[in-house]
């Protein structure tokens, strides 16, 4: 009997792996124009909009119009709110690879009633603006120029400061948009700026690079723009404005030209796009002719006060844990020997990669600024553990850009910063890094940080402590113990 059970079995295991191994997905033949085929029907409601569904069996679909709009999904529709001919272009995806097939739609009259939209209104002045509504870039604002992460959704890696960008080809041109034909221009006076990969694209329209210290000033004309026009689509709650032909936003950072709205009201336009390099850039715009009220700047006291904290609940401050740093204040000192404080603080670095894992440290910020003129020297006892590892590097996949191959190190470093320059205050912060020996490994060492070469410097109302470098994901634990600054 066992015999036959055997047998059995094996025989029900060979046709399950049969039905396994034709159950394998095969790659269907690639799609022609032919084979990409959609529908186009008027809404009853209103012939100028139209709803377009894709009838390709077993593909992804995505739209273009020749508005400039742009969708994705099996049924979408566009506005046509102008008397004319347009294109409806449908990409579809399937297994065996992409096609694309279009269908010119006539619109027999306009709708004026499409064109009166408060975005539109703001956008381009109307329909009595005949020559339209010119934008500038908003200069004189920090951030009108920023760049930040693909999946945020602000310039939290850099923001331009005011007239950062003088000089580069941007700051004199107008970028016009007129609800006439839907029609966008640039006036950019013969020179535009732009991210240095987009060289290959100036290049090929005759461009020459002038300035090439930071991106790149291209010498160039635009003087047939009469394929650009503009378009404002809605896609899962947000609004996006879309330019076609060559036309860009004054600065250009690759990408199709497709910028989420952010901000549009009668003075200011505040765009988010996504590059050619992947991440988002921001752009911040004011209509040409608005000049933003001066608001002074509330001024923190300078004042010479005492700083301290025993990372045990005795402080002038409050630190806080930056990033994916986990900070315990007020655990038990194992070694009272080197240290007489009962408890101490313990630095924690974790594993964790990106902006929140790179720049762990502990931070905080003032009440007023620091006064360094008499007293200016910090000193900090800290304890740095052998066991952490200060050799296997984060490969530079992992780590920041501008960085390759990084190992935590075994340093303490205190910074001070201005947090009116918000993410740009490592621009100006003064520094000073301490390096553990390895036979001060294990053992309690007052470290001592001399600010006497910035003592003159009435800007500082940050203090941050960064404790085995950045740019890594290596994990650290470290003791930390009166930090003060001297009397």
């Amino acid at each position: 009997m066992k015999k036959y059970i055997h047998s059995f079995l094996s025989f029900v295991m060979v046709l399950a792996m049969a039905s396994c191994s034709e159950q394998k997905p095969e790659v269907g033949p690639t799609p022609t124009a032919d084979d990409v085929t959609f529908t186009v029907t008027p809404t009853s409601d209103n012939p100028n909009i139209v709803e377009f569904t894709n009838t390709t069996p077993e593909s992804i679909a995505f739209w273009k119009f020749s508005t400039g709009a742009s969708d994705k999904g099996e049924k979408v529709t566009a506005e046509f709110a102008v008397k004319g001919e347009y294109t409806a272009e449908l990409t579809v995806i399937k297994s065996g690879g992409q096609a694309t097939s279009s269908k010119v739609i006539t619109i027999d009259q306009t709708d004026f009633t499409l064109l009166d939209r408060e975005d539109y209104n703001f956008l381009t002045g109307g329909g009595d603006s005949l020559d339209g509504k010119n934008w500038k870039f908003d200069k004189m604002t920090r951030g009108h120029m920023g760049i930040g992460p693909p999946e945020g959704s602000t310039p939290e890696w850099w923001q331009a400061d005011p007239m950062s960008k003088d000089g580069r080809g941007a700051y004199d041109d107008l970028v016009n948009f007129n609800l006439n034909g839907f029609k966008f221009g640039l006036t950019n006076n013969g020179d535009s700026y732009a991210k240095s990969y987009m060289n290959d694209w100036f290049t090929s329209r005759g461009g020459t690079i002038v300035k090439d210290d930071d991106d790149n000033t291209y010498a160039i004309t635009f003087d047939d723009q009469s394929d650009w026009n503009w378009a404002i689509s809605e896609r899962d709650g947000k609004s996006y404005l879309s330019l076609s032909g060559d036309a860009f936003m004054s600065w250009h950072t690759g990408g199709n030209q497709e910028y989420e709205i952010i901000t549009l009201n009668e003075d200011e336009l505040y765009l988010r796009t996504i590059g050619d390099d992947g991440n988002a850039w921001y752009y911040g715009f004011i209509r040409e002719g608005f000049e933003r009220p001066v608001v002074p700047p509330v001024e923190k006291p300078y004042e010479a006060n005492d700083i301290f904290d025993d990372f045990a609940g005795n402080n002038s401050l409050s630190f806080i844990a930056d990033g994916t740093l986990d900070f315990t204040a007020g655990v038990d000192n194992f070694d009272q020997m080197g240290n007489t404080a009962a408890q101490i603080g313990r630095y924690v670095r974790t594993e964790a990669g990106g902006d929140d894992g790179w720049f762990q440290n502990y931070q905080a910020e003032l009440p007023f600024r620091v006064d360094l003129s008499s007293r200016n020297i910090f000193k900090m006892k800290v304890l740095m553990l052998s066991s952490n590892d200060f050799t296997t590097a984060t490969p530079a996949a992992e780590t920041p850009e501008w960085l390759g191959d990084v190992a935590m190190t075994p340093t303490v470093a205190l910074r001070l910063e201005d947090t009116k320059m918000g993410s740009n205050g490592w621009e100006t912060r003064a520094e000073v890094s301490q390096t553990i020996t390895t036979d001060q490994m294990g053992t309690w060492v007052e470290l001592t940080f001399d600010f006497s070469g910035v003592s003159d410097r009435t800007d500082f109302d940050k203090i941050i402590i960064q404790i085995g470098g950045e740019g890594h994901t290596r994990p650290g634990t470290f003791y930390v113990s009166d930090f003060r600054l001297e009397q």
